[in-house]
């Protein structure tokens, strides 16, 4: 029979990176089942661009080949009457019909905004799926003991903030000085937006599988 597969919202930035990561950490302490994860991406059809991290659906592309992980793409049209979780919907049925493997969770790398989560749980709580947050309110210094562990750049892909420049590569003094410019560490209030570039390490040490 084969195994059930959690489902991760993928954008390509740091927090949802940071998700596989603790996700693989979760798997291997009961690893009875096989690790089965999925990303699943969502891009403008036309620009081919995923909404505010401003990356091009090849960077995550290449992210998960690298890191050997299966990602399912969906396009979204802008002026669809379809709704945005009709079309995850679609994207889910997909991973039903091509792997025959059922979902049984959908996972987000949301940090700590109660609102976001609460629009997830009440919207694509609708599909019936369990959702899972890993990375929910760890203490930002773990996190970025966690990303200093996996080698693996940052860097800004866009920004709304004029106090941060796209191409500045996050760091721990990154996050302390927009924490005390009043910003939020991780940039969670939409400040910027970044791309985990895996693929400057092996794929054991970006998910974390280097003992």
């Amino acid at each position: 029979t084969k195994s059930n597969v959690k489902v991760l919202f993928f954008s390509g930035g740091k927090d949802s990176y940071l998700t596989i990561r603790s996700l693989v950490r979760e798997h291997a302490k009961d690893s009875s089942e096989p690790f089965s994860l999925i990303l699943l991406t969502t891009f403008d059809a036309t620009s081919r661009v995923i909404a505010h991290q401003e990356a091009h659906i090849n960077k995550v592309l290449q992210q998960a080949q690298h890191m050997q992980i299966s990602l399912v793409g969906i396009p979204v049209h802008r002026g669809s009457s379809e709704t945005y979780v009709e079309r995850v919907k679609k994207g889910l049925d997909l991973i039903l019909k091509t792997c025959g493997r059922k979902v049984s969770h959908l996972v987000f790398g949301d940090l700590h905004l109660d609102h976001i989560r609460a629009w997830r749980e009440a919207e694509i709580g609708k599909l019936g799926i369990d959702l899972e947050f890993p990375v929910w309110n760890v203490p930002y210094n773990d996190l970025l003991d966690d990303l200093e562990k996996s080698g693996v750049k940052c860097v800004v892909s866009a920004s709304t903030n004029e106090s941060v420049d796209v191409g500045t590569v996050f760091t721990r003094e990154f996050s302390n000085r927009l924490v005390s410019d009043g910003l939020d560490g991780f940039g969670e209030n939409g400040e910027f937006h970044s791309v985990a570039e895996v693929w400057g390490v092996s794929r054991e040490r970006s998910l974390g599988l280097d003992g």
